[in-house]
């Protein structure tokens, strides 16, 4: 039986912060290697699950995989490493108030 080959595959994940004021709501995308979507979510939410337990958040119940390639090609600037497609009968200015959460708190991981 000939095993399908590894692809990149992005994985959005979601946590609630239960130990910082208001309790902010996080959403992470993290890069897995797998042959196929099923294994990519499995991946995503084993390393959740392990994300959680070290920082002490809720994990919320919901995983959104994207296959990046097809296999083994190379990735840099400009890949797009996630989408989404939001079926909505919205204006643009509705649209963007609907995902605006209000001010943001980003870090970077160096």
């Amino acid at each position: 039986m000939k095993r399908e080959p590894k692809a990149w595959y992005s994985a959005r994940t979601f946590y609630r912060w239960l130990t910082w004021k208001n309790r902010p709501y996080e959403e992470r995308v993290v890069l897995f290697r797998a042959r196929s979507l099923d294994e990519a979510v499995e991946l995503a939410e084993r390393e959740s699950a392990a994300y959680a337990a070290e920082s002490g958040f809720e994990v919320l119940d919901m995983v959104q995989a994207y296959r990046i390639s097809e296999g083994d090609e190379e990735m840099g600037a400009g890949t797009e490493v996630f989408s989404v497609l939001h079926a909505l009968d919205l204006s643009a200015d509705e649209f963007l108030d609907r995902y605006d959460s209000g001010p943001a708190h980003t870090q970077s991981s160096e």
